[in-house]
């Protein structure tokens, strides 16, 4: 695992992943005559015929500038240039030493932010079935209320269930139908919302106890509409 403060390690790992995808640039060479003159893991003939075979294939105007700063002996490499070098086992051994640092994870901010998205999507699917705003679901429950009492005294006061009244006009049914059909509903969407609550709770329960990015993730993605 290299660290900030061991720049040759981090020099050293993006040279290498720069030559596996086929790269030649300038601070490529630079690297490898850098890591060569610092005999980085014992190895400087190693480096050195690296930054060799990039100068080499650096545009003109490139290698100029590079072998300007070269010396006597660095020129040999250049000159003798051949195919790019295999590693070695010493250095092979001082990379399978070390691994890139992973970011360190706050797990509580994405627990955090698990239990935001479980929230959301918990309301977004709720919204297939019902309309959005306090407003809306006070005039359910009223509706509610209504055909409840209409169901319970077909003599209620007309007065006192307008909502009946006035959907049952408009959908040229009679009190009773619309009464039924408000109840009916009422009932159906109990069983979707307990479904979904439970999916929520048990998902954010799932998140609280999840001690990897990887689990948080898998509890987060809920599957609204399976079982």
């Amino acid at each position: 695992m290299y660290k900030i403060d061991s720049m040759y390690e981090a020099m050293a790992d993006a040279l290498v992943e720069a030559i596996g995808e086929g790269k030649t640039s300038r601070w490529m060479a630079a690297s490898a005559w850098w890591l060569g003159r610092q005999q980085i893991a014992n190895a400087p003939d190693y480096w050195f015929a690296v930054a060799a075979r990039i100068t080499a294939d650096l545009p003109e105007a490139e290698r100029a500038g590079i072998v300007a700063q070269l010396s006597k002996a660095e020129d040999h490499y250049v000159d003798t240039a051949a195919a790019m070098p295999g590693t070695p086992d010493n250095v092979a051994s001082w990379f399978a030493r070390w691994e890139p640092a992973d970011a360190p994870i706050d797990i509580d901010k994405l627990r955090a932010e698990a239990a935001i998205k479980v929230d959301r999507g918990a309301e977004a699917y709720r919204l297939n079935f019902i309309t959005a705003g306090a407003g809306q679901v006070m005039a359910y429950q009223q509706k509610l209320s209504e055909a409840e009492a209409f169901l319970a005294d077909a003599n209620i006061d007309e007065d006192t269930i307008p909502h009946i009244v006035a959907e049952a006009a408009m959908d040229g049914v009679s009190l009773a139908d619309k009464a039924t059909e408000i109840v009916s509903v009422f009932h159906a969407w109990q069983a979707v919302s307990a479904g979904i609550e439970a999916k929520r709770l048990g998902a954010k329960k799932a998140i609280g106890i999840a001690t990897t990015k990887s689990e948080i993730d898998t509890a987060a993605a809920v599957n609204w509409q399976g079982q």
